[in-house]
């Protein structure tokens, strides 16, 4: 729109078309340019929020606490096991322990009946080792008694008499019967 006071000449009708092409040209170019803008805007922005998030999600993952009670569990899972054998065999000695000391008590009881046993045995055998000594006097009284005593009993009869190899006979003087040994 040409200023009416204005002294410059109208274009014609030609420059005036290839003017308008060429501000066509520079539109659509600009046009075109602008939406590769508005992509890589776009594409900046989508970038930028999936940047926003992965920062995000990393500073949730990099939390001390979610790391310690991530580190805790993954413990309990690797330990459990083991401290379940070990409970186990914790409770196994126990067990174990409680039947040696059981057994040790009777083993004790045991050795003490056998030592009091030993005692009393030891104990009769001193009783009889001081009896000893008088056993044989007894005994050498009641042989020697037997060895006097024995025969004048057996030859107080006739069969006793024979049983010694004697012969019973009747004296001529006193009358009196008598076990008669002869030589021979």
């Amino acid at each position: 729109m040409s200023d009416p006071g204005s002294t410059r000449s109208a274009l014609s009708d030609a420059a005036l078309r290839e003017t308008l092409d060429l501000l066509g040209t520079v539109v659509a170019n600009m046009a075109g340019k602008l939406d590769r803008h508005d992509q890589i805007l776009a594409e900046v922005q989508k970038v930028s929020a999936e940047s926003r998030d992965a920062a995000q999600a990393a500073k949730a993952h990099s939390d001390p606490q979610r790391y310690g009670r991530h580190i805790g569990q993954e413990l309990d899972k690797a330990l459990d096991t083991t401290l379940d054998r070990l409970e186990g065999l914790q409770s196994g000695f126990a067990t174990d322990r409680q039947e040696t000391h059981r057994s040790l008590n009777d083993l004790v009881r045991q050795e003490e009946a056998v030592l009091q046993h030993l005692r009393d045995d030891l104990e009769e055998a001193g009783r009889w080792k001081r009896r000893i000594p008088f056993i044989a006097l007894f005994g050498l009284a009641l042989a020697l008694g037997l060895t006097i005593a024995l025969p004048r009993f057996l030859a107080g009869n006739g069969t006793g008499c024979a049983a010694l190899g004697g012969e019973w006979l009747r004296g001529p003087e006193t009358g009196k019967e008598a076990c008669v040994f002869y030589a021979g």
